[in-house]
C-alpha cells in the first residue's frame, strides 16, 4: 500500500510539474504570438493611417486646383475670350489670381501628387510660368493696355487640355475613393 501511495503521490507530483510545464510553454507561446500579432497589426495601421493622411492632402490639393482650374475655364470661355476691350479688374481678380494660384499650389505640394500626374503639372507650370511672365511684361512693365487679352499659346505654350481633364478626373476618382473609408 506504501507503494501505491508514493507512487500515486509521485506520478501526481510528476503530472503536475510537466502539465505546470506544458502550460508554461503554452502560455509563453500563446503570450510571443499574441505580441508577434499586435506589433504586425500596429505596423498596418500605421501604413494605412499614413496612406490615408497622404489621399486626404492629395484630394484636398487636387480640390484647389479642380477648382481654379473650373474657374479659369468658365472665365475663358464665357467672358475673356469674348472681351471686345481690355478689362484690368476682370484680368487681374480672376485670371491672374487663379493662373498664379494653380502654379503655386503646383510648385509647393508636388509632393503630394499622384506619379501619373507629375508630367502634366509640369506642363501646367511651364504654361502658367509663361502666362505670368508674359502678363508681367504687357501689364507691368510694358504697361500695354491696348492689346484686350493675354495668350500664351501663340508663343508655344498653348494650354495642356489634358493635363487639366486629369486633373479633374483624378480628384473626382480620390474623392470617392476617400468617402468610402
Amino acid at each position: 500500500m506504501e507503494d501505491l501511495l508514493k507512487t500515486i503521490l509521485g506520478s501526481s507530483i510528476i503530472t503536475t510539474i510537466l502539465t505546470s510545464g506544458i502550460v508554461y510553454y503554452f502560455h509563453k507561446k500563446t503570450e510571443r504570438t499574441n505580441a508577434e500579432i499586435r506589433h504586425e497589426f500596429d505596423r498596418m495601421a500605421k501604413i494605412q493611417n499614413t496612406d490615408f493622411e497622404w489621399q486626404k492632402q492629395t484630394t484636398e490639393l487636387l480640390g484647389q486646383v479642380y477648382i481654379h482650374l473650373n474657374r479659369t475655364r468658365l472665365a475663358f470661355v464665357n467672358t475673356y475670350s469674348k472681351l471686345k476691350k481690355y478689362n484690368a479688374h476682370f484680368e487681374d481678380e480672376i485670371m491672374y489670381v487663379s493662373n498664379k494660384k494653380i502654379r503655386d499650389i503646383l510648385l509647393e505640394n508636388g509632393h503630394h501628387l499622384p506619379p501619373e500626374l507629375l508630367g502634366e503639372a509640369s506642363k501646367l507650370i511651364e504654361h502658367y510660368d509663361a502666362w505670368l511672365i508674359k502678363y508681367n511684361d504687357m501689364r507691368k512693365v510694358n504697361k500695354d493696355e491696348v492689346t484686350i487679352h493675354v495668350y500664351v499659346g501663340p508663343d508655344g505654350f498653348k494650354f495642356p487640355e489634358k493635363a487639366e481633364g486629369m486633373f479633374k478626373e483624378k480628384y473626382e476618382e480620390m474623392f470617392r475613393q476617400i468617402r468610402q473609408f
